[in-house]
């Protein structure tokens, strides 16, 4: 079973930003029926692709549609922009950008901060660029190089990608299992997405939910190259022990396990919520663009990559999480039933004052 390159390069291709997933959105809507999976979409956009064979219970896989960028606030040749998500400021001013807008797709460039408490600039291209289109760096959508996935945003189109590649492999071994993906919008900007999800209940609490991310391997203090991670928290709350002794359960024999305390991720508002969630995350490079001196390109692993495929594929094809948790405490059951006898009671006396 192999990652498939082809699928990962064509969605890492496609244009996203906070709010304008439409691009990738028609990308999952057309690969899911393609493929014979159930498809639908809430109010907000978010979109769930459910991979139903035999009566088992289900079990959730999500990720976000989006990755920082910006969008154009006034149109023209001299448009102006409004940054969305964690890009640092001193990366945008004179960027090269690209700009999108339905059918157009134009190049152009970065002038000067207008607004800095809005984080508004000003911006420039040969083409008119109309009001309400949106943009990102001027990356290579993929690049192979030396066993790197390189690209404009990994964080978190690479997670949409292999669950789509999840969903591949589903239907060609014909897995008896049952399986949701729920691809969610505009996470940089504030988990908007999910939480419009959470409120109408397009993912039951009751079913168990791991979130796919991509987060930074220097902040997490997590080898690039050494496995996908095992994600317990971030740094706004720990997640599901219960999830947490199902994913490490099936997990492939390279794997991280780390708090990532470098952002936050959509786990964090699931378990406010009351949901039995975990994390698996990419090791990241260039953490939202930001290179040693300057933008870039993110990068993940290949072969992190390629073990978070079987790592999935385990998941989906294993027991759940309510079993793993059984197995591991009936083992500390049997541990206290042999030596239980051995905690006689110690009779102590109190120091005299």
């Amino acid at each position: 079973m192999k990652a498939d390159k082809t699928l990962l390069k064509k969605v890492l291709s496609l244009p996203t930003a906070p709010f304008h997933e439409e691009f990738i959105s028609r990308f999952v809507f057309h690969f899911c029926r393609k493929m014979g999976i159930d498809c639908k979409q809430d109010s907000f956009g978010n979109i769930k692709a459910i991979y139903k064979r035999g009566r088992f219970q289900p079990i959730a896989f999500t990720a976000h549609m989006d990755h920082p960028g910006f969008e154009v606030i006034r149109g023209g040749k001299k448009p102006m922009v409004q940054l969305l998500g964690g890009v640092p400021d001193r990366y945008f001013a004179k960027a090269k950008v690209i700009f999108c807008h339905e059918a157009l797709i134009a190049k152009g460039r970065i002038l000067r901060i207008v607004d800095k408490k809005r984080r508004r600039f000003w911006a420039v291209s040969k083409k008119p660029i109309p009001k309400g289109a949106f943009g990102y760096f001027d990356l290579p959508g993929f690049r192979l190089k030396k066993g790197k996935i390189e690209s404009k945003a990994i964080d978190n189109v690479a997670s949409v990608a292999i669950l789509l590649n999840l969903l591949k492999e589903l239907k060609r071994q014909k897995l008896k299992t049952h399986v949701i993906c729920i691809f969610t919008r505009a996470e940089e900007v504030g988990f908007v997405g999910a939480s419009g999800l959470v409120k109408h209940n397009f993912l039951s609490s009751k079913i168990p939910t791991v979130v796919l991310e991509a987060s930074s391997a220097k902040a997490g203090k997590v080898k690039i190259g050494q496995g996908p991670v095992l994600r317990v928290g971030d740094r706004f709350s720990s997640f599901s022990p219960q999830i947490d002794l199902w994913l490490k359960h099936s997990a492939p024999k390279q794997f991280q396990r780390a708090l990532l305390q470098g952002g936050r991720c959509e786990a964090s508002l699931y378990v406010e919520k009351g949901y039995s969630v975990g994390c698996l995350a990419f090791p990241l490079g260039n953490y939202h663009n930001n290179g040693p001196k300057n933008y870039a390109c993110e990068y993940i692993s290949l072969n992190d990559y390629q073990n978070m495929l079987q790592w999935l594929v385990a998941l989906t094809n294993g027991p759940l999480p309510k079993e793993v948790e059984q197995k591991e405490y009936s083992a500390i059951d049997k541990i206290f039933r042999r030596f239980a006898k051995r905690l006689t009671c110690i009779r102590c006396q109190a120091p005299r004052a």
